[in-house]
């Protein structure tokens, strides 16, 4: 927390925060004017309702799909995943705030700490999230504090518990949601935790469009899995992960049956850095640079990639792998090796892998 603070005073551009300062109170600590009328909202009250994909919060005792007000905080993301200005409610004000900064350390898929704020900077708010669950497509928070800060007002504070990611759920649907999924998983489907979710896919027009850093990373450590500079059926996909980070899938080789791809991450917008992704193995099996995701599905929603590499043409038999996006050491995207499934009997009977043998899980 400490950390987090002193990157939210640079970001704010004052030495400390009122409620984490030791500022005094104002004098007249009971008077309505040194208050911050937070209000709540409802959803009827959103221009166009709730986004698919967004970050909301309501009073803890309160439930938004009963009461008619309920909400504290609400932060929609765009088709690309990217957050978009948040919501509060000060007196008769609608204020607009924007994502200013969150942490390094994260809970659940989410950070545990973010920090937003009018473009005046006259108001702030400050989330920490102190409890919250992966709940397959998105992470139901159930305790988190809300702090607003105003010049010259007392702190506000207050209980909440929110959503957060593409679920689209009021707080009614969550139990069920909650809900262990059924055994087997069906071919295509994923009901394990989530990792970070990132926007929907821009297909690239040309290979041309790769930055040419990451292109040359390619070049430098994973030319014994990909054909860099071959020609492929499709130039590879962009995802915006946040205003910080831009995820990019580039084919990598192009077989009978199956192809491959290699997954790196730049600067929104992509400058003059860039890394590639590993994809860690299970312990205890060699080899932890593997770049080549064959057959990837990507799904953006959850934070997941799904991989296939199959042993023949009949789909028979071979290895299936799940991976999430996930904050690394260092402030960095890395990926997390959720599952790891293997069918080396081809018997010529080709199930989903999704259902293949279970030879490692992390969760």
């Amino acid at each position: 927390m400490g950390e987090f603070w002193k990157s939210a005073a640079c970001a704010l551009g004052f030495a400390g925060l009122l409620y984490a300062s030791g500022a005094s109170s104002p004098a007249a600590a009971d008077d309505d004017a040194y208050k911050i009328p937070l209000k709540l909202f409802g959803e009827f009250e959103i221009a166009g309702g709730l986004a698919s994909c967004h970050y909301a919060l309501w009073q803890h005792n309160r439930d938004p799909g009963a009461d008619k007000y309920a909400y504290l905080f609400y932060m929609p993301f765009d088709s690309d995943g990217a957050s978009q200005p948040a919501r509060v409610e000060v007196g008769k004000n609608v204020l607009a705030l924007d994502e200013l900064l969150r942490d390094g350390e994260w809970i659940a898929g989410m950070a545990k700490n973010s920090l937003y704020a009018t473009r005046d900077r006259e108001t702030r708010v400050h989330i920490e999230v102190l409890e919250a669950e992966d709940v397959g497509n998105h992470t139901r928070i159930d305790q988190a504090t809300v702090y607003v800060v105003q010049s010259g007002k007392i702190p506000f504070q207050a209980r909440a518990r929110g959503t957060f990611g593409c679920a689209g759920l009021n707080a009614e649907d969550e139990e069920s949601a909650a809900a262990p999924a059924p055994s087997p998983v069906p071919a295509g489907g994923w009901a394990g935790p989530a990792g970070i979710p990132f926007g929907a896919p821009r297909m690239l027009a040309d290979m041309s469009e790769v930055p040419a850093a990451l292109r040359q990373i390619m070049r430098d450590y994973a030319s014994d899995d990909c054909d860099v500079d071959g020609s492929f059926a499709w130039a590879g996909a962009r995802y915006v992960v946040n205003e910080n980070y831009l995820l990019w899938e580039v084919p990598c080789t192009m077989g009978a049956y199956q192809g491959s791809s290699v997954f790196g991450v730049t600067q929104n917008p992509a400058r003059d850095w860039a890394e590639l992704l590993t994809l860690p193995n299970p312990p205890g099996l060699e080899g932890q640079q593997n770049y080549a995701a064959m057959s990837a599905d990507v799904l953006p929603g959850q934070g997941i990639i799904k991989m296939t590499a199959l042993s023949r043409g009949a789909g028979d038999c071979g290895v299936h792998q799940v991976h999430r996006l996930t904050d690394g050491p260092g402030e960095v995207l890395e990926f997390e090796l959720l599952e790891y499934r293997d069918k080396y009997d081809c018997d010529g009977n080709a199930t989903a892998p999704e259902n293949w043998p279970l030879a490692y899980q992390s969760y």
